[in-house]
């Protein structure tokens, strides 16, 4: 009897630590990936790329950033409108449930507008992202080249 009971219990706790992890992995509901920044000397302009996965159950918007490596940071994105590239300053990003958005070259990214000071390759800055819904995440950023 007792040794079942133990062995009962011992199961209660792991599913129960499977469980509590699960949870811990879509913190928020929303994962952010990948997150670099292009080189770029103080005074000048750099941009943010990451990806983001929406694991809530709802829609959710990111609609503001910022940083302590820039004056301004700005959500744009880039798209080719007859034959010109355009960049437009956006109010937020929708995200909705299960969907991935790539901030990539040519399309979303964060720009960083009047940099404080260097990026050189290999450091790394944090920004913070803030969602309607998920209230506001830091994600640290890592200085390349290319991805």
């Amino acid at each position: 009897g007792m040794r079942k009971l133990i062995i009962i219990i011992t199961l209660l706790i792991v599913m129960n630590l499977i469980a509590c992890s699960d949870i811990r992995a879509g913190e928020n509901g929303i994962i952010i990936e990948n997150a670099w920044a292009r080189p770029a000397l103080q005074g000048n302009p750099s941009a943010v790329y990451f990806q983001m996965e929406n694991n809530l159950k709802e829609t959710d918007k990111l609609v503001s950033v910022t940083s302590e490596v820039a004056e301004f940071n700005e959500i744009h994105l880039s798209s080719m409108v007859e034959g010109t590239m355009k960049m437009m300053e956006q109010e937020f990003v929708e995200i909705k449930p299960d969907q991935v958005i790539e901030f990539k070259p040519m399309s979303y990214h964060v720009m960083l507008i009047n940099l404080e000071q260097d990026l050189k390759l290999g450091d790394r800055f944090e920004i913070s992202l803030t969602f309607e819904k998920s209230g506001q995440k830091n994600i640290i950023v890592e200085v390349k080249e290319t991805e």
